[in-house]
């Protein structure tokens, strides 16, 4: 089975199926590459000017308003590190395989403004 190219525009059920249930590959188009790379420079332009960028400079949800000094990406690892930890069984491998490819799907249109 041929790999499955994400390009931003999306995927479908049978896709998400594919991917989960039976392992297929998953790629990203050089295009969505470009596409990552110009939108993360738009985000580190606003960053660098000082503008607030939720999530990024500064807190979430109700510390909204509090401004993160520091090195942005070590508070980047500490929202991630503080929401990694869970409860109960670890989940079937095939959901997990669906979750990735729907986050990266999304990520692939560009808007995120996430590195590659």
């Amino acid at each position: 089975m041929s790999a499955l190219v994400l390009t931003g525009t999306g995927v479908g059920i049978e896709d998400v199926a594919a991917v989960a249930r039976t392992g297929r590959k998953v790629e990203v188009a050089p295009a969505v590459m470009e596409r990552l790379d110009r939108a993360r420079k738009v985000l580190d332009r606003a960053a660098a000017s000082g503008q607030p960028i939720y999530g990024l400079n500064t807190g979430l949800g109700a510390n909204l308003g509090t401004s993160v000094s520091g090195d942005a990406s070590a508070f980047q690892h500490q929202l991630l590190e503080g929401r990694s930890g869970a409860v109960g069984d670890a989940l079937p491998k095939d959901i997990v395989r669906a979750t990735m490819l729907a986050r990266t799907a999304m990520f692939s249109a560009g808007g995120s403004g996430i590195s590659s």
